[in-house]
């Protein structure tokens, strides 16, 4: 029944019987659509919340703002400026010269023309960098895809390259309106869209990339530290021994590096290791976390202490895994390796298997620091009665070639070096391996026969 253009009396008026038929029912409207989810996305930004931002808007743009509340808010756009630099927001920028041009205007600013011309040429200029990137074919459609009216276009002509500069009530009336254009365009959104994020819970994708690449060469480097200690020492042998998914990955990795034997690979994965830590030190502020927890992952190499025919073979297990700890060290992050194998040892969630063999390494690591300690003494005393001899550097330690003091101070120092780990100190960074009488308290509370060995130690 189509009755829209007409006019019908009710139903209830008509004395026809057609009138009391039921009429004929609409379907229902479909149920509304839910609303489509806001895609977020993580910036960095130069307010560092969104108080500050919000504090900076209300600055600006609220009814009650007087002069001075608009002066400390060009104050923190220029604190902006400086964090981020060109990468702060132009409409911010553009901005921030349009309200420092208002606020001469009423101090009284005799060249007042001038200053508006300038804030508002540098006002377009901001405004239309945002789409630079696009092909425009002239100002007018830049103007468009911005917003902004035309009569923008033809004030900015006059003020960049006219002979006479607009009449100052124009200018004053027109900076206004883009004032007022941008507190619609950029910062009402901005502030009814913007949130916190938590950064501590952010993981950059740079991070994740850095854990993965740690992740792939650890995990070859514990394959063929198995491969090698179950005599498994060339490519071959290894294609016996592993899975073929396994060999896979050690061939790949070996092939390009002209690495034929278990100890060839893994002098090239501690190679790769030390340029990647390198490459990434001063630019990833969790790195260290990162690259222990990854070595805490490495089931072999946790596990090596836990042989039933240890006292056959453990100079084998040392001398295979000390050039690991020789990196630790050159690295400067011995000690954090060390404290979190005692904190593995202190975790009743981890396994046996997990928390004796942090307990093996965390013992053979106190047994090194202990030697350090005796040789140092013993090289002091000597320097003592001879003032003429040589220096000796303990971060040398960490390579095969130990000079005649060196070796000297190892077998004096009472220590067997085939089943003990040698390594020294960072080069940038000797120290003395004293442990304060505070580490010893805050770790006897966690004693136990996993971690009372090494703090007995």
């Amino acid at each position: 029944m189509v009755a829209v253009a007409k006019k019908q009396k009710p139903a209830a008026h008509k004395k026809s019987p057609v009138a009391v038929k039921s009429p004929i029912m609409k379907p229902p409207p479909p149920p509304a659509a839910a609303p489509a989810a806001v895609k977020q996305r993580t910036v960095v930004t130069p307010w560092r919340d969104t108080a500050e931002f919000n504090e900076t808007f209300d600055w600006l743009f609220a009814k009650g703002s007087t002069p001075a509340n608009r002066r400390q808010a060009l104050s923190k756009i220029r604190i902006w400026g400086l964090r981020r630099g060109n990468l702060c927001p132009a409409a911010v920028l553009a901005t921030s010269v349009l309200v420092e041009a208002q606020l001469e205007d009423k101090a009284g600013n005799s060249s007042i023309q001038t200053t508006y011309a300038s804030a508002f040429t540098r006002f377009y200029n901001f405004m239309s960098s945002i789409i630079q990137g696009h092909s425009m074919t002239s100002m007018y459609e830049t103007a468009k895809e911005l917003g902004l009216q035309s009569f923008i276009v033809d004030l900015r002509h006059l003020c960049a390259h006219g002979q006479e500069l607009p009449p100052a009530e124009v200018l004053r009336s027109t900076v206004q309106h883009c004032v007022e254009w941008l507190r619609t365009y950029y910062w009402l959104p901005h502030k009814e869209s913007l949130s916190n994020l938590d950064a501590g819970k952010l993981q950059r994708k740079d991070k994740l990339r850095f854990e993965k690449q740690v992740t792939a060469l650890l995990e070859l480097y514990d394959l063929s530290l198995e491969c090698q200690l179950k005599g498994a020492d060339k490519l071959k042998a290894i294609s016996k021994l592993k899975s073929s998914a396994e060999f896979n990955k050690i061939r790949v990795y070996a092939s390009p590096k002209q690495a034929k034997t278990t100890r060839e690979i893994q002098t090239a994965i501690i190679a790769d290791l030390n340029a990647l830590i390198k490459r990434e030190s001063h630019a990833m502020k969790d790195l260290l976390g990162i690259y222990i927890s990854c070595l805490l992952k490495m089931e072999y190499f946790l596990g090596l202490g836990l042989g039933l025919d240890l006292q056959e073979n453990e100079d084998e297990v040392v001398a295979a895994a000390q050039p690991l700890f020789r990196s630790l060290a050159m690295q400067g992050y011995i000690e954090n390796y060390f404290v979190a194998l005692l904190q593995l040892t202190e975790n009743e969630n981890e396994t046996e298997r997990r928390r004796l063999g942090a307990r093996y390494w965390g013992l053979k690591m106190v047994q090194t620091f202990g030697m350090l300690h005796r040789m140092k003494r013993m090289y002091k005393e000597e320097l003592d009665l001879n003032k003429k001899l040589k220096p000796v550097d303990f971060s040398n330690l960490n390579t095969d070639v130990l000079s005649n003091t060196l070796q000297s101070l190892v077998v004096h120092s009472g220590v067997d070096s085939s089943v003990t780990l040698i390594f020294g100190d960072t080069p940038k960074k000797p120290r003395k391996w004293i442990f304060e009488r505070d580490f010893i308290e805050q770790h006897v509370g966690s004693f136990s026969k996993y971690s009372g060995p090494i703090v007995r130690a």
